[in-house]
């Protein structure tokens, strides 16, 4: 996977982040300082969580120890079925007419504010390992932590303002566009393997 392949996925998931801020936002209004510490937050647990997928993959995939890349295909086709995992179960609560994704009340104190950080990382974690069948962690550290974390930190943000100004979004296209962007990745990581 290349620098462009892990910028766009921090893009898809720095969409996700923004749509889940734009919703606790809107709900329970915070101070701009407050959400920008609460952004931040956000951004380096979730690069941590995916950074942490990446090694759990390591560890995970299938190789040979003479011939690292003899099952660089099944390896590939791992990270599109977490993909397609991850794509479903956040496209889900935006299907039906009735369901709303949840909002959480980001002025609830600083554990419940982490945990709730750690709770909404899980996608990330989850495609970070899809991730760590394709690469290792340690030749892509810094292609997989810098583009999240920045990518993450300015989209949640915005979501925060975005919250507080009561700004309409469309987020069932936002998080369609989020999931053909992680789709089309990992299908570009089966075809280049």
């Amino acid at each position: 996977m290349s620098i462009v392949s892990f910028i766009v996925i921090a893009i898809a998931l720095g969409i996700s982040a923004m749509l889940l801020m734009r919703r606790c936002a809107e709900s329970a209004p915070v101070p701009l300082s407050a959400g920008l510490l609460i952004s931040l937050t956000v951004a380096i647990v979730h690069a941590a969580l995916f950074c942490l997928g990446i090694l759990l993959g390591n560890y995970l995939r299938f190789e040979l120890p003479d011939d690292p890349e003899a099952f660089a295909r099944p390896n590939s086709f791992v990270l599109l079925g977490l993909a397609i995992i991850v794509s479903v179960k956040m496209l889900w609560p935006y299907m039906g007419r009735k369901t709303q994704p949840m909002a959480y009340d980001l002025n609830a104190g600083t554990l419940r504010v982490l945990l709730f950080t750690v709770a909404t990382g899980i996608n990330g974690f989850l495609l970070g390992i899809g991730v760590g069948f394709v690469v290792s962690l340690a030749g892509h550290l810094h292609s997989a932590l810098w583009p999240l974390l920045v990518a993450t930190f300015l989209f949640s943000y915005l979501g925060i303002m975005y919250g507080r100004q009561h700004v309409k979004l469309r987020p069932r296209r936002w998080m369609a566009v989020s999931v053909v962007i992680i789709l089309v990745t990992a299908i570009a990581a089966v075809i280049n393997a």
